[in-house]
């Protein structure tokens, strides 16, 4: 697969197949098998907590609805490597 980047105001993410990496205040590496991702109702603000957990580490993304859009490609190929997503609606 072809690496996917994707730039926010908040920092860097990107995926290559196997390894998400967020580059942000610092960088952050997570593996596909090892990886849960799961996205919370939108709050009164229309912010959604994106949190990708994996053994040992945790990091929770509070995003909007055009970040979430943005992250699309990456979620949909993460989903694709067999990343569980979770949903919460």
């Amino acid at each position: 697969m072809e690496p996917i980047e994707v730039q926010l105001d908040m920092g860097l993410f990107t995926f290559d197949g196997h390894v998400l990496e967020l580059f942000l205040t610092g960088s952050e590496r997570f593996h596909r098998r090892i990886l849960t991702v799961t996205i919370s109702r939108p709050d009164k603000k229309g912010t959604r907590r994106v949190t990708l957990a994996q053994v040992g580490t945790q990091s929770v993304l509070p995003l909007d609805e055009a970040e979430l859009a943005s992250l699309q490609p990456i979620f949909e190929a993460l989903g694709s490597a067999g990343v569980q997503i979770v949903t919460e609606d």
